[in-house]
């Protein structure tokens, strides 16, 4: 409602502004209009009349109508003009105007004279310009200088200027005629004045009411508009931080207060913290957290009330009173924050006005709280869900790390058997520690494997030390190591780089890491392509992008398959049929190396016609810092 207010008043003026500046312009007429009528008159037309006077007349309403605009123009350049100023204004245009109209009533022959009706002109002005009881005083005003002049010159007291050849006879000493005339004109000057001012205030109670609708419409189409977006940008991030932030900004802008802050319920449920904030000062924010124990205020809203605080210095139920009067907060508004397990917290809004809060700013508030409870929700099961990942990671790597050990220390005995340095092993023997060795073999490719997944989903991904790898020589090593593999089965492996040497294509990676990925998709290729196949590893770039295929004429992957080939532990159907040892680990690692470089993979398959691995990666020149 204040700001509707502010708005209302500043229409308000601009209206007066430039009805005055309409006034004015009128004025010039009128005074040149004299001026020229009084020369036609007595020049052109030959009719008697007091000249001097009457151009004293127009030339004064040419004067003092310079003055009028003059004093409009500096109200108009004025930051913030005196509510009454225009108002002020109007009535002295209005109450010099009456002067200037009863001297020349006077000089072009008094009660006879037909500028009389120039008033009712006026009149309508007034109602225009002022209100109600002013266009009265006006009229009233009007009536009683006529008349004075009317009974001064029946008396004899003010002499008479009669306009001969205008009226033939002198009806100024009729009393029948004065009377007439004077009844006539006050009937139809209040008559005009209460039809003026009645169609005026009218209109303006319309005016008023088009506004005030145009205001609560404009607020509601922003304030739905702002819920609506804040939805949006809530829920476009997980992040908690970022939807705190997000969540107090746009309330702040919205209801255009200064401040507003979200504090969340902590592990106990004693006490709120803040969680975020905007437009407050450090000093505020520090200044201790809400006690529910020893706060009214803050347990009534965390039970589910919106609280509207007027004037917070005279709200006992404040744990920090002193410190908002110092922050400058004058009123305050709190909305519940609570999700479908109980409270989550409260959203305050903060005013440096008193009395700044409305029902409808609490409605508001409480609608940004429930969007916002939803968000707070949604990223607190986030962030539960990354702490859990990180809690098995970490749990995977220390019980992977601790079977390490051991399992290396089987895998070093049995060869110490099978190699003979134990004693001689009959065949059964050896068949069966042969198994055994094998089955420690592959525990320990998926001790590997499930070390070099935890590690990065923990925070040694985070702590690698990164250098510049060059992309030719990271698969020309790999390439060597499967030559003898691909020759073994009679596979066509080859591979080719479009612009090397004539130019460097370099990453931003870990060495190791980089031979993981291409170990990991090459053997791959290698193991699923039947004796006598193709495969092939191409490297191109453009201006910014590296790009790594690996195709091959292998099984294939069934399309059922592909949205779950890098899942942990997900083997395809048709691979586990054809190799049935594998940890199902593989992809699932090297897209965690990829994503981790700033990379991206595709694949592209059918079965049976082989498989398309495509890796991109960011090129650098240098490590960034």
């Amino acid at each position: 409602m204040r700001n509707q207010s502010v708005s209302l008043t500043a229409l308000v003026e601009a209206e007066l502004m430039a009805s005055g500046a309409w006034l004015i312009t009128i004025r010039w007429l009128a005074g040149l209009g004299v001026v020229l009528g009084t020369f036609v008159t007595h020049t052109i037309l030959n009719v008697r009349l007091p000249v001097v006077p009457l151009y004293i007349i127009g030339v004064a309403i040419l004067i003092y109508n310079a003055c009028f605009r003059a004093i409009l123009a500096r109200l108009a350049r004025a930051a913030t003009p005196a509510p009454q100023a225009f108002a002020y204004l109007a009535n002295a245009q209005i109450g010099l105007d009456w002067s200037a109209m009863i001297a020349l009533i006077h000089f072009s022959g008094g009660l006879e004279s037909p500028a009389v009706l120039y008033f009712f002109f006026h009149i309508i002005i007034a109602a225009i310009l002022l209100s109600p009881r002013a266009t009265y005083f006006w009229a009233a005003m009007a009536t009683l200088l006529l008349t004075i002049i009317s009974l001064l010159e029946f008396a004899g007291i003010l002499p008479h200027e009669h306009v001969r050849d205008y009226i033939g006879i002198e009806l100024y000493t009729n009393p029948v005629y004065v009377l007439g005339r004077l009844v006539f004109f006050i009937s139809t000057m209040f008559v005009a004045a209460y039809l003026a001012s009645t169609l005026s205030s009218r209109l303006r109670k319309r005016e008023t009411q088009v506004v005030t609708l145009s205001q609560n419409l404009l607020t509601a189409y922003t304030r739905l508009q702002t819920v609506y977006e804040s939805a949006e940008a809530v829920n476009s991030t997980l992040e908690l931080g970022e939807v705190l932030d997000r969540l107090v900004r746009r309330a702040a802008d919205a209801l255009k207060v200064r401040a507003c802050s979200i504090r969340l319920l902590d592990e106990t449920g004693a006490r709120l913290s803040v969680a975020a904030s905007y437009g407050l000062s450090d000093a505020y924010t520090q200044k201790g957290d809400l006690l529910l124990e020893h706060n009214p205020l803050a347990r009534q809203v965390i039970a589910g009330k919106t609280i509207v605080i007027g004037d917070v210095t005279n709200d006992a139920r404040l744990q920090y009173p002193h410190e908002a009067t110092a922050e400058g907060i004058r009123a305050m508004l709190s909305a519940p924050l609570t999700g479908k397990k109980g409270a989550l917290g409260l959203i305050r809004a903060y005013s440096v006005d008193a009395q700044h809060f409305t029902p409808d700013d609490a409605a508001f508030l409480e609608a940004i709280a429930r969007v916002g409870s939803i968000a707070i929700e949604n990223a607190l099961a986030y962030r539960a869900l990354g702490k859990l990942d990180q809690m098995k990671s970490k749990f995977v790597l220390t019980v992977t790390h601790e079977l390490r050990s051991p399992v290396s220390v089987v895998r070093s005995l049995m060869r110490t058997i099978l190699a003979g340095y134990a004693g001689d092993l009959n065949t059964q023997q050896r068949e069966m520690l042969t198994r055994v060795q094998y089955r420690a073999d592959f525990l320990q490719t998926l001790i590997d494997d499930l070390l070099d997944l935890a590690a990065g989903k923990a925070d040694l991904a985070q702590r690698e030390d990164r250098v510049i790898v060059r992309l030719d020589e990271a698969i020309a090593r790999i390439v060597e190591r499967f030559k003898i593999p691909a020759d073994e089965k009679q596979i066509a492996f080859e591979w080719r780089c479009e612009q090397c040497p004539e130019r460097t294509l370099t990453i931003s990676a870990t060495g190791e890491g980089m031979d993981r990925i291409l170990n990991n998709l090459i053997s791959n290729a290698i193991k699923y392509t039947p004796n006598g196949g193709r495969v092939t590893v191409h490297l191109r770039a453009d201006n910014a992008t590296a790009m790594i295929e690996i195709a091959d004429s292998g099984i294939g992957i069934p399309p059922d398959a592909l949205p779950h080939l890098f899942e942990e532990f997900y083997r395809a159907p048709n691979a586990k049929a054809q190799i049935k040892e594998g940890t199902g680990l593989g992809l699932a690692i090297t897209k965690d190396l990829v994503t981790r470089y700033g990379g991206h993979i595709a694949v592209q398959s059918q079965p049976g016609q082989g498989t398309i691995f495509t890796l991109t990666f960011p090129l650098v020149t240098e490590l960034p810092m």
